[in-house]
């Protein structure tokens, strides 16, 4: 019985129809579910919600560090565009006839201002990350003849390096909006406990919207293959967690072709409990 499924059973069985592109595919083919799904999306990210997590962070946790991680990695490259378009643009000057020694000078002065540590602030916190753009925008604001240079320096396309700085300044304030929902975040889950209830309500909502696309798969004219790529996982594992259940509690299910509770009574009570017949009454 679904019933019997723990929570990251529930997880494991719905996250392919979410998440695997190949499984959703064939969920959305099939007619009499397809409509389900958005409440299959819901109910699994209820039981989600309240899974108990082994590895220390939940899932949306989880989704924050995933999404602060592609925003640093993208804020580092563009780190590194900006410095090594300064550096590129250095060299060019120096191969002018003559060399423009002016021209030069004024990227290293920029370079300076800009990294002062050079590139070792891409192996900082994204906290400090997103401090030092926030640095460097003042520092614009401070100095527009650097902003100045920037815009002369050119970069990819019809872009200049000041479009790279400002996209680079962009990611550093993601970065900290990022870091900031994540402390938030951080607080709500040490702080508020699963309820009792929110978990049964996680597990009510969840064997609801299965019970129906189960059922709805018993209506179904498509493939059979694809019935049973939806609906074998879950049958099997209800049916590993009910015999779990009958093994664990084997007086509350007996097993099938067992004598019922009222006979068993009856087998262990005495001669003294029953009247003599007819036949044992009589003295020879």
């Amino acid at each position: 019985m679904l019933k019997h499924l723990n929570l990251d059973e529930m997880v494991a069985l719905l996250s392919p129809w979410v998440d695997d592109p190949k499984q959703r595919k064939v969920f959305l083919s099939i007619p009499e579910i397809a409509a389900l799904h958005p409440r299959v999306v819901e109910a699994h990210e209820a039981v989600l919600a309240v899974q108990p997590s082994s590895g220390g962070a939940s899932s949306k946790m989880r989704a924050l560090i995933a999404k602060s991680n592609e925003v640093d990695r993208c804020h580092d490259h563009l780190a590194r565009a900006v410095s090594y378009g300064i550096d590129a643009h250095r060299e060019l000057c120096l191969a002018e006839e003559p060399a423009d020694s002016a021209g030069a000078a004024r990227c290293e002065l920029v370079q300076k201002k800009l990294f002062p540590g050079g590139l070792s602030i891409l192996n900082a916190s994204p906290l400090a990350e997103a401090g030092n753009t926030t640095r460097i925008a003042r520092l614009l604001e401070d100095e527009p003849d650097i902003a100045d240079f920037l815009r002369s320096v050119p970069a990819r396309g019809k872009a200049s390096l000041l479009d790279v700085v400002k996209r680079w300044l962009g990611k550093g304030r993601e970065l900290q909006t990022l870091e900031r929902a994540r402390t938030e975040l951080e607080a709500t889950e040490t702080t508020t406990p699963v309820s009792r209830t929110t978990i049964q309500s996680a597990r009510s909502q969840w064997f609801k919207i299965v019970s129906l696309v189960l059922s709805n798969l018993e209506m179904s004219r498509s493939p059979a293959r694809d019935i049973e790529i939806i609906r074998g996982p879950v049958l099997r594992a209800s049916g590993r967690a009910s015999k779990r259940y009958v093994s664990s509690k084997p007086e509350e299910a007996p097993q099938e072709g067992a004598p019922p509770e009222e006979a068993v009574d009856s087998a262990a009570s005495g001669p003294d409990d029953t009247e003599p017949s007819e036949d044992e009454g009589e003295v020879s």
